[in-house]
Parts: C-alpha cells; structure tokens; sequence
C-alpha cells in the first residue's frame, strides 16, 4: 500500500507537469534569442510574464537556434524574460496579444559575471540543461547536493541509479563509463564508488550524461557515459574558490577544498586540492534457507567504515598563439579507508539454533592513483580544421591487508572451534595511451571527424594468505594467488554528421582490434597451477543519430549504437575473498566482454518535455550471482559463493520522460520517470534461470526562491520492486526524502547550505534470491540519514575568460580499475 502511495505521487507529479503544457488553442507568441554577433542562444530559459506584475504565465526552452514560441496564449499585456548559463537575464518592452500571432522583437542577452560599480552580478545555472547530445548537471544548483559527496551528487542527477553494491545504472541499465574530466577512471563499480565516496559534491562543477555517444568515444560502456567534470577557474588575473563542509549521521564527516588559478595572454595556471574524513555505518542482515532440508542460518554483520581521501590537480597551458595551445595535467589522490567489521551467524534448523558463529574482520587499504597528461590543441586554418593530440600515462598502486577472526560456539557459549587467518594483496596497474582527433568541416553544414588511438594496460595482483595453526603462521596454498594481465587496443573511428533544413543526421564506424593475456599461479598442493589464457578479436562498432524538426513545436530523434562491455581487471582475477568461513567472492578469468545494441527514439515538445522509448539487448552480460560453493579444507556444501558470470542475454524496454516546469514565478520543479521492462536467461549451477520484472525510478526537485538570497529545496525519489540488472536480485521498493535551504552571504561571494537527507529512513536494500536449492534473502543498512551544512566562498578577479574543455586519452581504461 506504501509503495503504490509513492508511486502514485511520482506519477502524478509527472502528469501534472505534462498536461500543464496543453490546452485550448490560442494565438501563439514567438520570438528569438540572441547574442552578441546576432549569434543564437541555444536552450535559453525563456518565461512569458504579465506586464502588470511580472507574474509567471509560462516557461519554455529556445532551440538550437535561440528561437522559442507560446501557445495557447489570452488577450491582455505581457513582456518575456529570458537566461541562460553566463548570461544576464533580459526582458522585453511590454506588449499586447489581442487575439492573432505575435512575433516578438529579438531579445539580446549579455554575459554575466561582470563587474558594475564594484557591485558583482552572477547569473544562476538552471540545475539541468538540455544539450543537442547530452544532458547537463550543474552540481552547485543543487541545495541538498552541496555539502556531500560526488556519489550524492550523481545519485542525484536524472536517470542515474545506484545500489547496494555500488554498481552504476542510467535508464536502468549497467555497464555504465565514468569519466573524470574526460579521462576514465579504470576503476570497477565498487571501488569507483568508493572513491566518489570520498570525493567532496564541492569539487565537481557538472555531470554530463550522454545515453548514446558517437564513434569518436570508446566503445567501451553498454549503457553511455557519465562525465564528471572537475572545478577549474577559468578567469583572468588570480582567482578561486574555498568550500568547507560537515556532515553528521550515526558518525561525524568532514570535506574541504580549495580552487586556485592564474591566467594571462599567454599562460594559464590552475589546480586544486580537496579533503574529506569520512565515518559510516553499514548492517547486512542475510538469511539463508534450505529447500531440500531445514537448515537455516542467519547473518548479522556491522561495519564501522573509516576513509580519509586527498587529491590534488594541478596543470598548465601554453598559447602559443590565437590557434594553438599546449598543456600538461597532472592529477593525484590517494586514501586510506579501513572497515572493521563484526559478524554473527546462527546456524541451525527451522526448529532451533544449534550453534553460533562470531567473526571480526579488518580490513585496511591504502591506495594511491596518479594520471599524466601531455596534449596539443590546435586550429588548422579558418574553416575550422582541428588537430587533437594527447598523449597519458596513469598508475594505479593499492595495498590491502585483511584479518579474519572467526570462532564458534555452541548454544550454550561453550567454544567448539576456532579459525584465524590473513592475507596482504598488493595490486599495480599501469595505463600507456596516446590518441589523436581531427575535425573537418565540409560545406553545406557537414563535418567529418576521425580519429586513431593505442592504449597499454599491465594489471599485478599478488595475494598472500596465511592462516594460523597452533603458534605458527602457515602459508595457505588453497587461496593464494597471483593474477598478471596483459592487455593492447587498437582503435580508429570516424565520423559524418550534416545539418539539413530540418533533419539533423550524423553516422560513425569505430573499429578495435584488442589482444589480451591473463596469468593465474595459484599454490595448491605445494606446486604451481597456472590458468594462462590467451586471446584476440576485432571488433566493429556502428553507430547512428538523426534529429528531425517536425514543427516548431515538436522534434523526432532517433539513434543506434553497438557498444562493448570489458570486465574489470579485478573480476577476472580467480582469488577468493572470504567474508567468513561460509561466505566467500571470487573473480573468473573466464569473463568474456559483454555487446549491447541499442536503439532509441525520442520526442522532444518545445525544447521543454523529452519522452524517450529504447530497446536494448546484451549478450553476455556480466554480473555478480550467487552460487553453492565448497570449502577448500573442510569440504562443507554451505558455502555462500558471491562470482563474477557471464548471463547468457538481457532484453530491456524503457521509457523515460523528463519535464523541467515553471509553477510559480518562485516554484521551479523538474520531474522524471523512467519505466522499464526486463527480461534475463541465464544458467546457474547446471539450471536455467528465467527472470522477467517490470520496475520503474522517478524523482522529482522542487526549488523554492523565497527573497533574493535564500532559497529552498525539496527532491524525492522512488524505485519500485524489480529484479535488479546486478545480481539478479528481487528487489523490494526504496526511496528517500531530501530537504534543504540556500543563503548567500557577504556581497553573495559567499553560500551557505543545509540539508537534511533521507527524512523518511527510507533509503536502504532489501531483496531475495533463490538458486541451487537455497533462498537468500538480504537487508543492507547503509547510514543515509544524515544532517549536513557547507559553506563556499568565491575570490579574485572576475573578468571572465573561457578555458579549455579537456578530455585526455584515458577513456576506456580507467573506468576498470578497482581502487578505493
């Protein structure tokens, strides 16, 4: 009853923001916006207000073209308003619709930021922007986003979904690519989100979703990219920005940061540096029943994580002259997360416990990542003609350490056996890349791209287990293990796209040649037993998008693309970490990459309500299931195996419709839904598994401007019960309740933000799965529930000068790493 109340608010905020766009027909204003240079303003917010109070009639978005048009609009005096993203808002003159069509004088926006009098004006960025191929998230419009972390931040943006594990969904679907200003963070979905974790909101100026990318990105990422894109002043003279910020749930956290930067004519000078000490609080609650007999064990772990996160950026350009510029990046973090964990399993029958288990766990980690980036930008001639060169280099180095205490212990507290064991696991992974871009444009608006990259990955993970018998560390050749990976791409891409009068069509081909070799010694009985496996394929990734302008109204897309999926270097390594004695996860050096075709068609109204239809279907997949394992000394059958597979194919229908809407002149809502239908096949433990579900995410943001320096914030979101494209979990339904209030202070330099998360406690995991004779059935706790406060200050100069834009040759690679 809940969940359809929930639901039902979701849908009923979608509707209402939709229908408010239709009614009776009326005479129909249109208009233009424009900046300097008569040059169009593409997706300015544009508002039709009453001339007598300035009150709100209704809002729309120009297209590419700055152009914007009102239906259904009544007699009487009205002025239009419009803004955008480094613009001054502007108004009309008052004018009168008396019952025909208006076409309204162009309007001219100017850029903000400027100084007048001492006195600074700033122009706000709406929180999302609708771009021609990608959706924009501006971090710092979110009140209850600001003060977290950069995984809170992307929670928070449309179509992204996060679970339990950490794996990252957009429009419900994984086998999503992270980007860290352009370059990929190589990382699995676990530990990426371990580092996001860490990393402060603050530090992220905007989150870029781009569903299906054209030829010229990797083909890596069954699912679109996600681009996060770091702070980086880009003003002349010094200038920057301080944030701190505190958070508290069941434990205290604390972030800061600072952004510096220096520019001239010739140089430009920026870096940053950020902190966060962060504590959490996670329960697992796991019960496990047997279908063939009535044993039943149930599981209760508590983790006290503890991280503390650094990074730092630093980089320079060189303009050599109006056309061409050099520059060098150098970007470095490191962490230390620790999760001391205590565990306790009842084991028994479905008449009564018979004995227990107590088991502690530490786990200490301490990471380091650099990446190096070398580039060349430069403008051939004055048609237009680029050159792109960036050459990079990363290294990512990780030390874990692990203890394992487990004891247990009869019904009556009296010991029956004990087991204590460690292990040390260093990895290494080294990234060589180096790729080239070129633009050229064609007459009668087309462009042809094309492009060559190589990139080198060495992955070492080295896993030393001892276990403890009698006084005596003894080495433990049954889960000892060293995994070395090899691995070479080879890729050109190129690409076409043309404006027609009104079909705008783009089409691209990208091929990758990819070789790879994996190495795994393990000890068992005193000998070496090496799992080498050697392979190579070629691959071919098409790609296609058209938009079609129907009327100045309505707009049809239609886009296709053929992406691949990589496993991590981490999932393929065939060591096995132990939970406790009867839990353990392994990775499988038999993973085959995963292939996803695409195909999505989309309505856009007015630049304003976007309803998209995909379809999707993946071979392949790679997933996180649940399979009976055996213990390698005692030879129990109760072993819970969490292992890297491949699932024979996923089907999925979604369909998704965002509408950003102007209630009031102070009520700003944007609302999105996402409904999706999925099917999965797969074998496990010799049985067939069939597993269809419907399921559907909404959230919807409401911003409240209450006086000229304090606004408010509320953001609700809902997922319904589904089986989860990760695990194949059914899953029950979650969501969660976010409140927060803005206030500018001193001359509005400086942000003052509070926000409480998670109001409802309704923000954690539960869900069943059933296999090999067993049903298991989990609950995770995680410490959402939090109250947080973060202060921001801008100094310097202010004269705006736009920057380079960034993204190096580390696309693919980074975003299969495991670091936390």
């Amino acid at each position: 009853m809940k969940s359809n109340f929930k639901a039902s608010i979701l849908t009923m905020s979608t509707l209402f923001s939709a229908l408010s766009l239709f009614a009776q027909n009326s005479p129909i204003v249109n208009g233009k916006i424009s900046q300097g240079g008569n040059k169009p303003v593409e997706f300015a917010t544009v508002t039709l207000l009453k001339a007598k109070d300035s009150s709100l009639v209704k809002g729309a978005v120009a297209d590419i073209n700055g152009k914007y048009d009102f239906e259904q609009v009544k007699p009487g005096s009205y002025l239009i308003s419009a803004v955008a993203m480094g613009m001054n808002r502007a108004y009309t003159n008052a004018f009168t619709v008396n019952g025909t069509n208006l076409q309204v004088p162009e309007l001219e926006l100017t850029a903000a930021s400027k100084t007048l009098k001492g006195v600074e004006v700033s122009a706000k960025k709406a929180f999302i922007e609708q771009k021609a191929d990608k959706l924009v998230v501006n971090v710092e419009s979110s009140i209850s986003a600001s003060g977290g972390t950069a995984l809170e931040a992307l929670e928070k943006s449309p179509t992204v979904t996060v679970d339990k594990d950490g794996n990252i969904s957009m429009k419900g679907k994984s086998g999503v690519v992270v980007m860290l200003d352009g370059k990929q963070t190589n990382m699995s979905s676990a530990d990426l989100t371990e580092m996001l974790k860490n990393m402060p909101a603050t530090s992220v100026d905007q989150i870029e979703l781009i569903a299906n990318p054209s030829a010229k990105y990797d083909a890596a990422g069954s699912a679109g990219i996600i681009n996060l894109k770091l702070k980086k002043n880009t003003n002349y003279g010094t200038n920057g920005s301080l944030s701190l910020g505190a958070a508290h749930g069941y434990f205290p956290r604390y972030n800061g940061g600072i952004n510096l930067n220096h520019r001239n004519a010739k140089f430009n000078v920026f870096g940053s540096y950020n902190y966060s000490y962060r504590q959490q609080k996670n329960e697992l609650f796991v019960d496990r029943i047997w279908k063939n007999d009535d044993r039943v064990f149930k599981q209760y772990n508590e983790m006290k994580q503890k991280s503390n996160y650094q990074g730092g950026k630093i980089g320079a350009d060189y303009f050599i002259n109006k056309n061409n510029t050099i520059g060098v990046m150098m970007d470095l973090a490191m962490g230390n997360p620790q999760f001391p964990t205590n565990g306790t399993t009842e084991m028994g029958t479905r008449k009564g416990i018979d004995s227990i288990l107590r088991s502690n766990t530490y786990y200490d980690s301490k990471w380091k990542r650099g990446a190096y980036n070398l580039n060349y930008r430069g403008i051939l001639d004055s048609t237009g003609k680029e050159l792109n060169i960036d050459l990079d280099y990363a290294r990512n180095s990780d030390k874990q350490n692990t203890d394992l205490f487990t004891n247990s212990y009869n019904v009556l507290g009296k010991p029956l056996a004990g087991d204590t064991t460690r292990s040390k696991q260093p990895s290494v992974v080294d990234i060589k890349t180096a790729k080239i871009d070129y633009v050229h444009p064609l007459q009668n608006k087309a462009k042809l791209e094309a492009g060559l990259k190589v990139s080198f990955v060495t992955t070492d993970n080295d896993v030393k287990f001892d276990s403890l018998r009698g006084a005596n560390w003894i080495f433990d050749t049954n889960r000892s293990n060293n995994f070395i990976y090899k691995e070479n791409i080879n890729a050109a891409y190129m690409n076409f796209s043309k404006q027609f009068d009104k079909l705008f069509f783009q089409a691209g081909l990208r091929a990758e040649y990819t070789h790879m070799n994996s190495k795994s010694t393990s000890f068992k009985n005193q000998q070496d037993n090496i799992i080498n496996n050697d392979s190579s394929y070629v691959n071919l990734f098409p790609s296609m998008a058209m938009t079609y302008k129907v009327n100045a109204q309505n707009s049809l897309g239609l886009s296709y693309s053929r992406r691949i999926q990589r496993p991590s270097y981490d999932d393929m390594n065939p060591f096995e970490f132990y939970i406790d004695r009867y839990t353990s996860e392994s990775g499988n050096p038999y993973l085959r990459p995963s292939y996803t075709n695409s195909v999505e068609l989309t309505h856009t109204f007015k630049d304003f309500l976007i309803t998209s239809l995909g379809y999707s279907h993946t071979k392949d997949m790679v997933t996180k299931v649940l399979e009976a394992g055996v213990d390698p000394h005692s030879g129990d059958t109760i072993i819970l195996k969490h292992k890297f597979m491949n699932v024979a194919k996923a089907d999925r229908i979604s369909l998704n419709v965002s509408v950003p809407m102007p209630i009031t002149k102070w009520w700003m809502s944007f609302t999105m839904f996402t409904a999706n239908y999925n099917m999965f096949e797969s074998v496990l433990n010799n049985e067939k598994v069939s597993l269809n579900s419907f399921g559907f995410f909404g959230r919807t943001q409401h911003t409240f401007t209450l006086t000229k320096k304090v606004s408010a914030e509320a953001t609700y979101f809902y997922l319904s019960p589904q089986v989860t494209e990760q695990g194949l979990w059914n899953m029950k339904s979650l969501g969660s309740l976010d409140l927060g209030v803005q206030i500018k202070v001193l001359k509005n330099k400086g942000t003052l933000k509070l926000n409480v998360l998670d109001v409802l406690n309704t923000n954690y995991f539960r869900g069943t799965f059933e296999n090999a004779g067993q049903f298991t059935s989990v609950r995770n706790n995680n410490d959402n529930r939090q109250v947080r406060i973060n202060f921001s200050y801008r100094f310097g100069n202010n004269n705006v000068k736009a920057a380079r834009n960034r993204q190096t040759g580390l696309e693919a690679e980074q975003d299969r790493l495991k670091n936390n």
